[in-house]
């Protein structure tokens, strides 16, 4: 069986970590989200796969190649304009044949929930599951097994069920999609629920895993999710006086220096220098060829690669983009914060700060929770940030 993955679209609601990166592409454990979606497919025995991109697709490409390195076959098909998932799907209407899988690229899967929806699904299936804030989502009704209603974010939901947006179709559907995108639809959601008029469609629910990143903050999820199965193991050199317990997993070239200490679960890349006496405690991600000085502690992070984090400095439940340069007294603690989306707000427990790629921050700066911080940004030593720094802004 073959399993289309949709990975053409930016993700806007992320920004501004999609500024030159495709959503997909976003490190959660040191692994690009698409990865994972990959790696759970390949562990499901499903190794044929094409994939649909568009936003920054040679990112995508040079990554995953043919997909051999990953016990994979793959094979890209582009969808010029991001104008929707149906309009996606249909961009692979001439090398399917019979039954296959959709998926999006973007969402945190296990092999247990693509084995779990192989073995129930039959005829048209769609894999649902609970969520406490269905409105972000195609919320699904059911009757009997069968889906009644398919409605995209809507305002007030009747159900707590939603789409994961995993599918089982058959080349049939192609003709439905080509027939609605005359009529200006061009999203899969809308397709499916006109199919439910015609042909059963079959409702799968599953408490297995599945995740979605909608906003910034909602990449601290995925990344504790996906870090609960990292395993020990170390391929750099640690040096006396290190304290290490948990999984923690440390790739090849990195060094920890004397007095640090590390709580997993956490992952460090490759290249990294680490202390001395640096504190990293759990659901910590560190890219490759980072330096996190002495007397820094980061905790429920993601730090990207290339971040250099000077001495004294304290990071908790942040978002580190690729290339940031923080001096030293950095600080950025975590609280409940009222985030601003498009709608509205959103409460979200525990933020601290998020900071987009190639952004310089001079000593002493202080980010309060929730600020967000584009990309190219200059903040000089001594600041304290209150509020969002568009692209490109230099603080004084």
């Amino acid at each position: 069986m073959k399993a289309v993955i949709l990975a053409a679209g930016e993700g806007t609601r992320l920004r501004p970590f999609t500024s030159s990166e495709p959503k997909v592409m976003i490190p959660v454990a040191n692994k690009p989200i698409l990865h994972h979606v990959v790696e759970a497919l390949v562990d499901s025995d499903v190794t044929d796969i094409v994939m649909v991109v568009g936003y920054h697709k040679q990112r995508i490409m040079s990554y995953f190649g043919n997909g051999e390195d990953m016990g994979a076959d793959i094979e890209y098909v582009v969808q010029p304009k991001q104008v929707g998932t149906a309009h996606a799907l249909y961009q692979t209407k001439d090398i399917m044949d019979g039954e296959f899988l959709v998926l999006p690229g973007d969402n945190l899967i296990h092999r247990e929930t693509i084995d779990y929806f192989l073995s129930e699904r039959h005829g048209y299936s769609i894999l649902i599951t609970k969520n406490e804030e269905p409105s972000k989502y195609g919320v699904v009704t059911m009757l009997n097994g069968l889906v009644k209603k398919i409605e995209e974010k809507p305002a007030e939901s009747e159900s707590h069920l939603i789409s994961t947006g995993i599918y089982s179709l058959d080349t049939d559907i192609f003709p439905r999609i080509h027939d609605l995108m005359m009529d200006n639809v061009y999203d899969l959601t809308s397709v499916m629920d006109d199919l439910k008029e015609d042909a059963p469609l079959h409702g799968i629910s599953t408490d297995f895993m599945w995740m979605d990143a909608v906003y910034p903050w909602d990449l601290l999820s995925l990344n504790s999710a996906a870090l609960t199965d990292i395993g020990t193991s170390s391929l750099g050199i640690i040096e006396e006086g290190v304290s290490i317990k948990g999984d923690v997993k440390i790739g090849e070239g990195t060094v920890i220096k004397g007095g640090t200490h590390i709580e997993g679960p956490a992952v460090i890349g490759e290249g990294c220098e680490i202390g001395p006496q640096a504190c990293i405690l759990p659901s910590t991600s560190i890219g490759d060829d980072c330096r996190i000085s002495p007397f820094t502690m980061v905790q429920n992070s993601i730090v990207m690669s290339g971040v250099n984090i000077g001495p004294n400095s304290m990071i908790d439940s942040s978002v580190i983009g690729e290339g940031v340069n923080i001096g030293a007294g950095f600080s950025s603690h975590a609280d409940a914060v009222d985030m601003k989306v498009e709608d509205g707000f959103e409460m979200v427990e525990k933020i601290g700060c998020m900071i987009a790629e190639d952004t310089l921050i001079g000593s002493g700066v202080t980010v309060y929770p929730g600020v967000v911080v584009g990309e190219d940004c200059d903040i000089r030593g001594g600041v304290v940030l209150r509020e969002r720094c568009p692209p490109g802004s230099t603080v004084l």
